[in-house]
Order: structure tokens, then C-alpha cells, then sequence
């Protein structure tokens, strides 16, 4: 028998707290540093369910609370400079940032009959995300598409939208799982809402199948070799090296010294080991100005002598003891006449000057290259730079800070290969060094913390592909934010239900069916 939504005596749902429960334990493998994709694509699913079977206020207090800790636990180990209090109060932050959709959902979907109310949740979640994001000096770290990193079909979507169709479908599945159990999973009911559905995604990942089935980079490869003989962690040359500086520079040099000397014979031995382009991870090379100036000079004649392209990436660090810190991180590239082709600054992981930065690029026989550093890499809004300049190959030399970063950091890197059609490859200390080709596949990888001998060497495509990413940018932001506006203005002006689900001053559950 069909249930009727009769409104005022409604009772919450008696399981809402394990879905509580449920949600939150697969939000910890979500964001962060621990991504699964099939937690990612079920964790909205009993957020909602949850948040929907309460009263706004408590149930919204409830998921914040969820997404708060959820978010503190799977950030912790982002990077060893956070105290404890810093570390929670950034997890609280980003949850309270992820939070709006859910209470937007509960608000609004109240107001639609049948399947249109599928469409509150992906179109909040897609423009919070996006406007959030793209204007974030913190990166695309937080991006629920990078969950997906897994799903090789379904993120070929991002050539076309961006990191935000992704967050889309994601969300759009979440809210239609609710909308079919809040109907009870009646057929003659759901049939349509499902058939569309199920058109859209079944378009989505056949797009993704033909895409890598059929669409293949153009003929041209280009070896080459990329190393970490680097010997410290990042924490340790916070701790214990980088402080020499201070206090005793004749003992800094002896540190960084050695691994001047071990990228220069690396540097000899990969060029005769049949390297076109030798690349080193960021800051491989770090100390005083004249040490790096040397160096450079050094490795212009291993460059003419081997014919052959080097990438550099170089940390310049203050002989003043007063300051103790690292005055430029930087990518240097020298041609094999010796010239420096390239000489760019990282604009950084709090990227302030994101707006302004102009990746440089260089004509070569092996293509048109550039670079950038780390999580430079992390800015689509940038890195879309390297397809409006027709790049083919780009570098992103990378450090790794923690254990966590290794796996976390290596999933976001395919979507910026796919997004703009170009290979990338990324040499990494204490990190995975990997090398793409224009559509996010691995050609290469190694992990410099399990690796006896931490050297890729690829076969890179030296021809980018078009993609509509690189040509319309981040308009299906765009359209996600208009979606919800849309959406919200209708919701609120024009569609209020004539037989509200909700108590009458519209703060009961939405939970028809729920037994008390």
C-alpha cells in the first residue's frame, strides 16, 4: 500500500545514528590522505540519509560535528610542522566547509516532487566545491573528484569539466540513492528518475571507455630520465640540517655537498645511459646562492658535453643567520648548449601570487616544455596555463613532506594531464615519482622510500591532445553555481509543496516511512 506524507506527527528516522556512523567512518577515506574511491562514492549517501531523518538543527549540528573529526583524523598527518591544536582546528575548518550542502540538501529538497530533487545536492555540492576552490590559495586538495582517483573511466570526465563534473555525479548518485529509498524503492515511482540517471552515467563512462580505448597520443616519444639521490626527509632538513645554517655554515656545506656532487654524476650517468631529458626533483640541490650558482654552471657544461636537456629543481637558501630560511624553491632548465632556458620560482602550496604567475615554456626538438613545482601542480586554474601555451610535456618536480603525502599527492597528479592534455612527468623525493601520458595513465613509477636504486625512466609522448577542458576552462563551475542559484530561487519562490513533508514550522524530519 502506498504511504501518504502526512506532516506533523512525523517521527525520525530509528537508524538516522548509524547512518551517522556509517557516514562519518567512510569520510575518513574520502578527503585527506587516505582516498578510496567506493567510500567516496557512499559516504554522501548516509550523510544525507542521516541529516534527513532529524531536525535541521541537531542534525546539521550532528554532521558538522561528523565531518569535523572525520576530516581532523584523515588530515592529521598532512605535515609534521602543525602542532596538535593547529592540526584540529584545520580539520573543524574543512569540515564546516564541506558541511553547506548537506544542510542546503535538508533545506531545500523538501520543496520538490519526484526526481528534480536529486538536483539540490550535486548542484550545492559541485558550486560550493568550485567556489571554494578555485579562488583557494590552499590548493585542490580537498576536491571530493580526487576520491575518484581510481576509477580511470569516470575521471576522464575531467577533460571536459574539470574536477567539478566529477563532484557532480559523485553527489548526484548520493542524493538519488535517497530519493529512490524515500520512495521506497517502488518502481512505478522511480522507473523515470532512474532511467535518466542512468542514461547520464552510462554516457559518462562510455565517453571515458572510447576515450582511452580509442583515442591514442600522436606518434613521438621522448626518454627520459628522472632521479632522487636526495638522502633526508623533509622533516630533517627542517630539524636538523637546515638549522646549521644558523649556527654553523662551514657544517651546513658539508651536508649539502655531497648531494651537490651525487646529482652531478647522476646527472653524467643517466645522459650515457641514453636520458634526452634528465630531470631532478624539486630542491634536489639546496644551500647558499654561490653553492647553487656553481652548481648550475657545472651542470651547463654536463649539458653541452652530453647533449642533453636538464631540469633542475633548486633551493636557494639566506646565509643570514638571522633568518635561517630558504629565499627561493626554483626549476632551472638547461638546454644542451648549455643555456638556461628556464628559470622559474615556485609560486607555492599557499599560492597568493596564483593570479599573476606565467608558467614559462621552451621550444625543443622533443616538444614544447615547462614546469612546475610540487603543488603548483595542485592549481588547475594555473596549470590550464600549459594548454592555452600549447605545452607538450610538463614537469613538476616534487618533495614530499610525509609518509601520508606519498599515495595522497600522487592521486591528484593524473587529473592535471587529463584536464589539459599533456604528459607529466614528476620526479619525487621520499615520494612517488610517476610518469603520465596526455590521457592520466602511468607510464612509470617509483617509490624513493621503498626503491634501491630511486630512477624512472619513461618514454613520455611529446604531442599534447586537445581536450575541451583546456579550451572552456572551469565553465561547468560556472554553470554549477547558476545551477544553484537556479535551483535555490525556484525552490524558494515557486515550487513550495502543497502537502509539506515537515512538521509545519519546518524543522521535522523528511523521513515519511520512519517507525518510531
Amino acid at each position: 500500500m502506498k504511504q501518504e506524507r502526512t506532516g506533523t506527527a512525523m517521527q525520525s528516522d530509528r537508524w538516522s545514528y548509524l547512518w551517522l556512523v556509517v557516514g562519518f567512518i567512510l569520510v575518513l577515506f574520502t578527503y585527506g590522505m587516505y582516498r578510496n574511491a567506493l567510500a567516496g562514492l557512499l559516504a554522501f549517501v548516509f550523510l544525507i540519509r542521516f541529516l534527513r531523518g532529524r531536525k535541521v538543527g541537531v542534525g546539521y549540528l550532528a554532521v558538522f560535528l561528523a565531518l569535523g573529526i572525520a576530516n581532523t583524523i584523515s588530515w592529521w598527518n598532512t605535515s609534521f610542522e602543525l602542532p596538535a591544536v593547529g592540526r584540529i582546528i584545520f580539520g573543524f575548518v574543512v569540515g564546516f566547509l564541506y558541511s553547506p550542502p548537506f544542510l542546503l540538501d535538508r533545506v531545500l529538497v523538501r520543496r520538490f516532487h519526484g526526481f528534480v530533487a536529486t538536483l539540490v545536492f550535486p548542484f550545492a555540492a559541485a558550486a560550493l566545491e568550485f567556489v571554494f576552490i578555485w579562488p583557494n590559495p590552499m590548493t585542490s586538495y580537498g576536491s571530493l573528484a580526487n576520491s575518484q582517483f581510481g576509477n580511470a573511466y569516470l575521471t576522464q570526465l575531467v577533460s571536459i569539466t574539470g574536477l567539478w563534473g566529477i563532484t557532480f555525479v559523485i553527489s548526484w548518485f548520493a542524493s538519488t540513492v535517497n530519493w529512490v529509498w524515500e520512495e521506497g524503492v517502488a518502481w512505478l515511482r522511480i522507473r523515470r528518475g532512474l532511467a535518466i540517471y542512468a542514461v547520464v552515467m552510462l554516457v559518462v563512462l562510455a565517453y571515458g571507455v572510447v576515450r582511452l580505448t580509442f583515442s591514442l597520443p600522436a606518434a613521438g616519444t621522448v626518454r627520459i630520465h628522472g632521479m632522487a639521490e636526495t638522502d633526508y626527509t623533509a622533516q630533517k632538513w627542517v630539524t636538523d640540517i637546515l638549522p646549521l645554517n644558523a649556527t654553523d655554515p662551514a657544517a651546513f656545506r658539508a651536508v649539502t655537498a655531497p648531494v651537490f656532487e651525487r646529482y652531478r654524476q647522476a646527472t653524467i650517468r643517466e645522459a650515457q645511459a641514453g636520458a634526452q631529458i634528465v630531470v631532478w626533483p624539486e630542491l634536489a640541490a639546496e644551500g647558499y646562492r654561490e653553492d647553487v650558482d656553481a652548481l648550475v654552471a657545472q651542470v651547463r657544461d654536463i649539458a653541452r658535453q652530453q647533449a642533453v636537456y636538464v631540469v633542475m629543481g633548486l633551493g636557494v637558501v639566506s646565509p643570514d643567520p638571522g633568518k635561517g630560511y630558504r629565499d627561493e624553491n626554483k626549476l632551472v632548465v638547461v638546454d644542451p648548449r648549455g643555456e638556461v632556458v628556464v628559470d622559474q620560482l615556485k609560486y607555492g602550496c599557499l599560492a597568493t601570487n596564483m593570479y599573476s604567475f606565467d608558467i614559462q615554456t621552451v621550444d625543443t626538438p622533443h616538444g614544447r616544455l615547462a614546469g612546475v613545482i610540487c603543488c603548483d601542480l595542485d592549481y588547475p586554474y594555473v596549470v590550464r596555463q600549459v594548454s592555452q601555451k600549447g605545452v607538450d610535456i610538463l614537469f613538476a618536480p616534487s618533495f614530499e613532506p610525509t609518509t601520508e603525502n606519498l599515495v595522497a599527492h600522487a592521486q591528484m597528479v593524473p587529473s592535471r594531464a587529463i584536464e589539459n592534455g599533456v604528459s607529466i612527468f614528476r620526479p619525487t623525493i621520499q615520494g612517488m615519482s610517476l610518469a603520465l601520458d596526455p590521457y592520466g595513465r602511468v607510464l612509470g613509477a617509483v617509490n624513493h622510500r621503498t626503491a634501491r636504486e630511486a630512477v624512472l625512466v619513461a618514454q613520455v609522448p611529446n604531442r599534447r591532445v586537445f581536450t575541451v577542458y583546456s579550451a572552456v576552462g572551469d565553465l561547468f563551475g560556472w554553470l554549477s553555481v547558476v545551477g544553484f542559484l537556479g535551483i535555490a530561487a525556484w525552490a524558494i519562490l515557486g515550487r513550495r509543496r502543497a502537502a509539506p513533508t515537515e512538521s509545519q514550522n519546518g524543522d521535522g524530519p523528511l523521513v515519511p516511512w520512519a517507525k518510531g
